[in-house]
């Protein structure tokens, strides 16, 4: 008999937890979770998204709103919208502990701005994707005009190196190499302002001191082009002067050829 009741009893209380749950979860449902935190990463400040930006899009998808209940509230679909927004590189979107949810976005970093023949203009990315231009901001990066029109968003850097057919009629993957080795170089992300690309597919650099054309050619020995060029500048133009020479050449093997006025 004290067995059986035992049962009974254990069974009650079952069914007790489950009907308190079910109410508390009834009440979380109907609970007004309303807009999220938005915390956006950025480089340096490439801001090419604000948080108003970003609640914006998603009060236009009608993915949130000021009362918004927490049944409502569609983790997955948020965030797979906020991945195919252009600017963003990475987006996790989760719920706290305190009821209350966050979006954590990481942006693309610009290293380039290119542009283009038909008067448009684009960002080239460090993950070597084309990046659109914003209204909230325009990155201090190299510029690059000339023979090139990039405007498909859907290509990146990777997809043409790998591909032999694309590559032979592609500018992006020699800019893409130029570009990203002077941003990551203190003393030339500070000296290389512009790059021009002429009708053979030459690199032209315009630096920010002195009025000079520097000579790059193509898009081949990169690294040993550009420490020729600093040690150049290092060494010869302190000695002879910024404004000494129009046109500096370092295309050839082991040696820089200038010009003078």
């Amino acid at each position: 008999m004290n067995s059986w009741l035992k049962n009974i009893l254990w069974v009650m209380f079952i069914i007790a937890i489950f009907v308190v749950m079910s109410f508390v979860n009834a009440s979380k449902n109907s609970q007004i979770i309303g807009l999220p935190d938005v915390k956006i990463n950025v480089f340096e400040d490439q801001v090419f998204l604000t948080e108003d930006d970003i609640i914006n899009r998603l009060k236009d998808q009608g993915l949130v709103e000021a009362n918004m209940i927490y049944s409502d509230l569609n983790i997955n679909k948020i965030e797979r919208f906020l991945k195919q927004m252009n600017e963003v590189k990475k987006v996790k979107v989760f719920i706290n502990s305190g009821d209350f949810w966050e979006i954590k976005i990481e942006l693309k970093q610009a290293i380039s701005r290119l542009f283009n023949l038909d008067g448009s203009s684009c960002y080239l990315d460090k993950d070597g994707n084309l990046l659109a231009t914003s209204t909230n901001y325009s990155a201090h990066v190299v510029t690059v005009s000339g023979y090139i029109n990039e405007t498909d968003f859907t290509k990146n850097v990777e997809t043409v190196i790998n591909n032999d057919s694309l590559r032979t009629l592609e500018i992006i993957d020699d800019l893409y190499a130029i570009s990203d080795y002077v941003c990551l170089n203190n003393f030339l992300s500070a000296q290389i302002t512009h790059v021009y690309i002429n009708a053979s597919k030459e690199f032209e650099l315009i630096p920010r001191v002195g009025n000079q054309r520097i000579l790059f050619g193509k898009a081949e020995n990169i690294a040993g082009k550009f420490k020729k060029l600093e040690v150049f500048y290092k060494e010869g133009m302190s000695n002879a002067g910024w404004n000494k020479y129009d046109t500096i050449n370092i295309m050839y093997k082991n040696q820089v050829v200038c010009s003078k006025r």
